[in-house]
């Protein structure tokens, strides 16, 4: 046998234990796939997803996949920065298209998120170059009242800060309203 040679392995009824050892770890591949990973560890992965890409990537990818980001825990955490929720943004066609919907609406995808997160979501990252409207933040605190809004860099040293903000701001114009109205 010449010493620069690669070992060749044995030779069984025409396959070599490297051919043997190739077929039996593609078996291997086959039997372990993503979709039959246990629920409980594709929500731990989910859990550590953009929101784009935990709704418009995730639950596309096969049922299992879909069922497990539906787990509330995957949704406790809305952070915009990686989503562009404006009606007519490439985020909000996309989402339209994928969902089947005729029309974007940005309440409507706030109730979306407020479904699945069952109501537990806990923290929204809210970019300062994003404008939403204030009675749409109050609406989303309200429904969901354990959920803080971390907006940078207001937020960094006051935790709760945003969310009491809100809500006072809200409560003032809604008490200036109905002083205007007696």
């Amino acid at each position: 046998m010449d010493v620069g040679s690669p070992k060749r392995g044995k030779i069984h009824k025409g396959k070599s234990v490297a051919d043997e050892g190739t077929a039996m770890s593609e078996q291997a591949m086959n039997d372990r796939q993503w979709e039959n990973l246990p629920t409980n560890c594709l929500v731990d992965i989910f859990q550590k997803l953009s929101l784009h890409d935990l709704t418009l990537g995730v639950p596309f990818v096969c049922k299992s996949w879909y069922e497990a980001s539906l787990d509330p825990s995957c949704w406790k955490i809305l952070d915009f920065k990686t989503i562009d929720p404006r009606p007519g943004s490439e985020f909000t066609e996309k989402f339209k298209h994928e969902y089947r919907l005729d029309k974007y609406q940005f309440r409507g995808f706030l109730n979306f998120l407020i479904r699945r997160s069952c109501k537990l979501a806990i923290l929204l990252i809210h970019p300062p170059s994003q404008r939403i409207p204030i009675n749409d933040l109050v609406y989303i605190l309200k429904e969901c009242p354990k959920l803080d809004i971390y907006n940078p860099p207001l937020s960094v040293k006051n935790p709760g800060l945003m969310r009491k903000f809100i809500l006072t701001v809200h409560e003032t114009i809604l008490r200036r309203a109905s002083y205007e109205f007696m």
